[in-house]
This record gives structure tokens, sequence and C-alpha cells, in this order.
């Protein structure tokens, strides 16, 4: 693994997070200049489970999973980080897509919807081959996607891969995951996002279930999606 994505990698001392509902005025202000974050992935990777911490702020215990069968959109919510709230996301709506639909369809909502954000999940207890399979017909769509529309490209600030379910492999395997992972972005996106963006989104490590690491590593994915996303 690179410095780079070991650093990715990495849990910070991340701040606490709150998780709000605006009401009124507020609610209008909050959903004008919210940003949509769009999560994606195969099945069983984790996605509902991190959109609904992103919203509510409530992890489930490992074992607990519903099927999400069709595209589920959040209200408009904010995320406060920090003793001070220093730093504050207001999210217009976060989009939960159902794994079963493929990874060019997943690719193909990236244009439809045209998110300020994607999540890309990604499930560590899966075969490293199967996940670098998906991930490949991913990326080469959503190259396809990107280089037709430009407005998408410009509006798409921030790509996120999360590792989920980290406590389900050994370290060299992970080092294995991560490394594969580069090389697929690295491959389909350098051109359509340039090197340097392209270098720059992060492959961040989570548990999407209670336990002991669970809260600080998925805190660790939305302090880094907020510091991105209000830059």
């Amino acid at each position: 693994m690179s410095a780079r994505d070991k650093a990715a990698s990495d849990i910070s001392e991340v701040p606490a997070v709150r998780h709000g509902r605006p009401k009124g005025l507020a609610r209008l202000r909050t959903y004008a200049t919210g940003k949509e974050i769009l999560v994606l992935g195969p099945s069983s990777a984790g996605k509902s489970k991190f959109a609904e911490y992103l919203q509510f702020g409530r992890l489930h215990p490992e074992g607990e999973r519903e099927m999400t069968y069709g595209l589920t959109k959040s209200p408009t919510f904010t995320l406060t980080l920090g003793v001070d709230g220093r730093l504050a996301l207001n999210v217009r709506r976060t989009v939960d897509t159902p794994g079963q639909t493929g990874p060019v369809q997943h690719a193909g909502l990236v244009g439809e919807r045209k998110p300020h954000a994607v999540v890309v999940m990604v499930d560590c207890s899966k075969p490293i081959a199967a996940t670098i399979h998906w991930l490949d017909l991913f990326c080469d769509r959503l190259d396809t996607v990107l280089r037709k529309g430009h407005h998408i490209r410009n509006k798409l600030r921030e790509i996120v891969v999360v590792l989920n379910k980290r406590d389900k492999i050994d370290p060299d395997a992970f080092e294995e995951l991560t490394a594969r992972v580069r090389g697929v972005l690295d491959r389909h996106l350098t051109v359509v996002l340039g090197p340097e963006r392209t270098a720059a989104i992060p492959l961040l490590e989570c548990i999407c279930v209670q336990g002991p690491r669970g809260p600080a590593l998925i805190d660790n994915v939305l302090a880094c999606l907020a510091e991105r996303l209000t830059q």
C-alpha cells in the first residue's frame, strides 16, 4: 500500500459528528445550498447502512440486513462536525441504490442524477477478483458518462471509495485490494478527471455495524466528505 493510501485508510482524530433535520425556512435554505450524495456499489456492500448512518448517526448490530429494491432518497439534513461546529455540511439528499442492478447501470445513474459526490462502497469480505471486476466495469462506464457530459463532470465534486467490512479481511489481502482498486481508478479515470484529481480519490476503510471500531471509522468517512464538499 502506498503512503497515500495508508494515510487515507488510517483513523484520524475525528471530531464529533451531529446529525440534524432543519425545519421551516431553515430546511429550504439547506435544500438550496445542499449537496446530493449518491451511494453506489455491489449487493451487500453496506450502502443502505452507510446511507442510514449518514442521515441519522445510527448503526445496527452485525447480521441485520434489509434489501434495497429501488432508489431510496433521504430528506434534507445537516452534518455538523467538531465540538464548536466549525464544519457544517448541508445535504440536499442522499440516494441509496439497489445492488441488484449492475455496475454499468450504477455508473449511468451518475449521469442521470448529476450528484455532487459519489460514494462507492466495496465489500472487503468478498473475493478480491469479484470486487475488482465490478469496479472495472463501473469505472469503464463512468469514464464514458463523464466524457459525454462536461456539466456532469464539473458538478461532481468528489468520488470516495469506501472499503467496508474492514474487519473481514487480513492486512495482506487488504493491501492487495487497495492496490488493485487504485489501479482500476488510475486506468479508467486518469484521462477524464486528470491525474491529480484521480490520485486524490480517497480509499477509506469502514465498518458499518455496531462495534468498537465502527463509529470511529465511519465518522472518518463523514469527516472526509464534509471537508471536501465544503472547501
